[in-house]
């Protein structure tokens, strides 16, 4: 029996050692090795990738590590603590420099970035490739976004939200004809998402449209994003310039939300405070539903005749314009003279068979995207799959005190050239935005 004892205490030694030096393994550091290029479409450039900027974030314990490439773009970063890990990278060329290399001219500087999400860094040494790219040089960008609202009790809920665009060349730009859509893909915390399901991309957990009915397009992930909901402002080409440097407002509901209303249904709508939200009786355009065939819109839904109704191409199922006051949706907008409705469209990839009750989702070029900004919850638990990759928005942005904050996010300011501001336009919202208390409405507050 004594021998059997001390047979179990060796085993148990053993077993005790074994686990503590693999667990003391998992907990030693590593090195990592990043190694960025440009994209083959600008490699040709031969811009420099000395200095390009690493970031890398410990999702668990949301430490930052920084450092920068050599003039070959590796670079390599010792003692990192094994986890999971954004890996990211940012080279910005001047504007001078990519109008000399490119002919392309621009008063803005040009940044290529890369982003690998939730990568898994165990072994002793690590190597990962980036490939920086740039999205489309785009004179029109988002310069606001309310989709916060306003409180639910004292404020106007969501009635109030808008989205400001602005003129970011240095020449009159025409806004005929540009549309303005809510991204669509899939909405449950990333955390939730079940990959065995097979319609998920394993690197995103984003929808795999490649698997939607009819799709038969290998880039359906890559060179596309599926619009939710589509609006266009009408014109014959030459109605609505807006100037360098100017913006306008889309509103929900061009309303003056600070005064009671009558709503559709002939009750009146108030606030009880009208400091939290904003008068949009004077936004440039709006968003009117109750015209729109097939759809009972909210009672909210006032027409203003002062304000022009954008074209609704698609409505994605809303009674309104309404944007997630939660932080889930992606906007971008393109310009384009084609007819979008006769685009392809596809059910989303969870989808098993199509009825005329199927919603449709259109597929838009990204190459037609001017812009594009994701929205993420403030809270980390809750944070959803990114539906941009990196050529629309390598990063994403929130307002701080989460819904019904009467917060709005706001485009930070570059510089100015002549008295005509230019705001940042990194391709990375969360570089490019900083946030407000209370929405601006004039059109006059920069950051």
């Amino acid at each position: 029996m004594r021998k059997i004892t001390l047979l179990l205490i060796a085993l148990t030694v053993l077993a005790f050692s074994s686990c503590k030096k693999s667990e003391e393994d998992n907990l030693k550091p590593v090195t990592i090795a990043v190694s960025v290029q440009l994209d083959a479409s600008v490699s040709a450039y031969n811009f420099g990738l000395k200095g390009t900027a690493i970031k890398l974030t410990n999702l668990t314990n949301g430490q930052v590590t920084n450092g920068q490439t050599d003039a070959t773009g590796n670079i390599s970063i010792p003692s990192i603590s094994p986890g999971n890990y954004d890996v990211q990278a940012t080279l910005t060329v001047l504007a001078a420099d990519y109008s000399a290399a490119t002919g392309t001219s621009t008063t803005n500087d040009i940044t290529f970035s890369a982003l690998i999400k939730s990568l898994s860094i165990t072994e002793s040494s690590t190597t990962v490739p980036l490939i920086l790219k740039t999205g489309r040089i785009g004179d029109w960008i988002i310069k606001q976004i309310y989709y916060a609202g306003s409180n639910t009790s004292n404020g106007a809920t969501f009635r109030d939200q808008f989205i400001e665009l602005y003129n970011n060349s240095n020449e009159v730009l025409y806004a005929d004809s540009l549309y303005f859509s809510q991204a669509y893909g899939a909405n449950s915390k990333s955390s939730a998402i079940d990959l065995s399901k097979g319609y998920y991309q394993t690197s995103t957990k984003q929808y795999d449209w490649t698997k939607s009915i009819g799709m038969s397009n290998d880039q359906a992930n890559t060179n596309y994003v599926y619009a939710k909901s589509l609006f266009m402002i009408s014109g014959s080409g030459k109605e609505h310039p807006v100037q360098p440097g100017s913006s306008i407002i889309i509103a929900a509901t061009a309303l003056n939300h600070k005064s009671p209303f009558t709503g559709a249904d002939g009750k009146t709508i108030s606030v009880k405070d009208p400091s939290l939200t904003v008068d949009l009786s004077g936004a440039d355009f709006e968003v009117y539903l109750g015209d729109y065939p097939g759809v009972n819109p909210l009672a909210s839904d006032i027409d203003n005749p002062s304000v022009p109704n954008l074209k609704v191409i698609a409505t994605g199922g809303a009674r309104d314009l309404i944007m997630d006051a939660t932080g889930r949706d992606a906007y971008f907008i393109f310009k384009t003279s084609e007819d979008v409705s006769t685009w392809k469209k596809y059910p989303a990839p969870d989808q098993t068979s199509i009825s005329t009750s199927t919603d449709l989702y259109i597929q838009i070029p990204i190459s037609y995207i001017s812009d594009g900004v994701e929205i993420q919850t403030p809270l980390p638990a809750n944070v959803v799959p990114k539906k941009f990759g990196s050529t629309i928005d390598v990063g994403s942005a929130f307002v701080s005190k989460g819904q019904y904050s009467s917060q709005s996010l706001i485009r930070k300011t570059s510089k100015t050239v002549n008295g005509r501001i230019v705001l940042t336009d990194t391709n990375n919202s969360a570089n490019d935005f900083t946030e407000l208390d209370i929405p601006d409405v004039t059109k006059t507050v920069f950051k």
